[in-house]
Order: structure tokens, then C-alpha cells, then sequence
């Protein structure tokens, strides 16, 4: 008897970090419409197995009418409807382990290490927005922390930090471009894809690192190198 080829579909895998080519292992769909029809939605549960590195996760597709939005192909130009998909993953696509040095902080801020700590609690639930808020807020705690005025704007507080040689030119771009992410999520409901929430922690962990953990060390290096005779 041959063996029915399940469904392949793209999927983000939890376990390869990526969108990859995932088997359809299960599926259930239940779904529904008003009283008029006018409405209708779709609540899709699919268990699925990654092509690549065999980890089993679960998608679900949660679509409603009323999201739906008009627009055009992008080569021919005609008219499509975008259908209004909500799309979650368990586990959560963007899933990130504290760094170790994590640690070091919280002892030497309770402040920092709290927002540090709920913005990886959002992370890992998924929770997007939160997420991206709190990593805009880490930075504001960090400046003050490195002795910036906190009653200073976004714009002023990096500034601030690029005189004082706090951060490079290059930093200072990055860490713009990541308050102006935490920014957009905070006043505008921006929500980022994993890829680019990941890119906000990496900028996130790399001014901590830099700023709190990395100078502490070249500070004690340079106590313990002897002299020259």
C-alpha cells in the first residue's frame, strides 16, 4: 500500500530559527459566519514537522473577513484580495536565552535587571509590541545609567552619549534606528517580524555588553598586565 506524501508548507521553524519547508503532520480547521453571512472567519490548527531538522511545532492561522484588504498583483497589476491572517507558532518563533552576563547587571541595577527580564518575558511569549517597547525602554534606562539626563528627548539622550564618546558613530546610528523601532511599536502599533526583533536584541545586548560588561573587564585587564621593565 503506498504512503500518502503528506502536505509541505513554509513555516517558521523554532528549532532552524527561519522560515523552512515543514511537513503537515495534523490539521484541523473550524470556522464559522454571522447570522448574514456578512462576516465569516476560519481558526486553522496544524501540527507540523520542519523538512530540515525534524522538530515537530504548531501553527495556528486565525482568519476573519473584516481583516481582509484590497490590492494589486505585483507583476500583472490586477486587483487581489489580501486575505487577513493571524498567524502564531508554538513555541513562539521568537524565542531568544538571555545572554549569562544577563546576571552581572541585575546585581548592579534592580532597575535594569527587572526591565531586562519582563523585555525577555515578552520576547519568549511571543508578545511582540511589549517586546520591542521594552527593549526602547532598556536603552533609557541604560543612558541614564551612563549618565545622561533621563528628562532628555530620544534624539538628545544619543546624542548626548555620542559627545561624551559613550558610543561610536556607527552605534549611534544603530541605536537610532532601534528607538525609533521601540517608538513605532509604542505610538503607532508596529509589530516586527522575528527577524527584526531579533536584529533590536542584538543591538540591545551589544550596548549592555559593551557598556556595563566588556569595559568593567578591559578596565580589570588592564589592572593585572605588569608593567614593562
Amino acid at each position: 500500500m503506498n504512503e500518502i506524501t503528506p502536505e509541505v508548507i513554509e513555516a517558521y521553524c523554532p528549532g532552524c530559527g527561519g522560515m523552512r519547508n515543514a511537513y503537515v503532520r495534523a490539521e484541523h480547521v473550524a470556522g464559522g459566519s454571522d447570522e448574514d453571512g456578512v462576516t465569516s472567519w476560519s481558526d486553522t490548527g496544524m501540527i507540523l514537522q520542519c523538512c530540515g531538522c525534524s522538530r515537530i511545532f504548531f501553527r495556528r492561522d486565525f482568519w476573519f473577513s473584516e481583516w481582509d484588504t484590497e490590492g494589486e498583483h505585483p507583476v500583472t497589476g490586477e486587483p487581489r484580495t489580501e486575505r487577513g491572517v493571524e498567524t502564531t507558532y508554538y513555541p513562539a518563533p521568537t524565542t531568544r536565552k538571555p545572554p549569562e552576563w544577563v546576571g552581572t547587571i541585575e546585581e548592579a541595577d534592580r532597575d535594569l535587571g527587572k526591565l531586562l527580564s519582563e523585555m525577555y518575558i515578552a520576547l519568549n511569549n511571543d508578545l511582540r509590541v511589549l517586546a520591542a517597547i521594552g527593549a526602547r525602554t532598556v536603552f533609557d534606562r541604560s543612558s541614564e545609567l551612563l549618565g545622561v539626563d533621563p528628562k532628555l528627548s530620544f534624539a538628545r539622550k544619543l546624542q548626548e552619549l555620542l559627545n561624551q564618546g559613550k558610543v561610536s558613530q556607527d552605534e549611534h546610528f544603530t541605536l537610532d534606528v532601534l528607538v525609533n523601532a521601540g517608538s513605532a511599536a509604542a505610538h503607532r502599533g508596529w509589530r516586527p517580524k522575528p527577524e527584526e526583533l531579533n536584529t533590536m536584541m542584538d543591538v540591545v545586548e551589544a550596548l549592555l555588553h559593551r557598556s556595563f560588561i566588556l569595559d568593567d573587564g578591559i578596565k580589570k585587564l588592564k589592572a593585572a598586565i605588569p608593567p614593562r621593565t
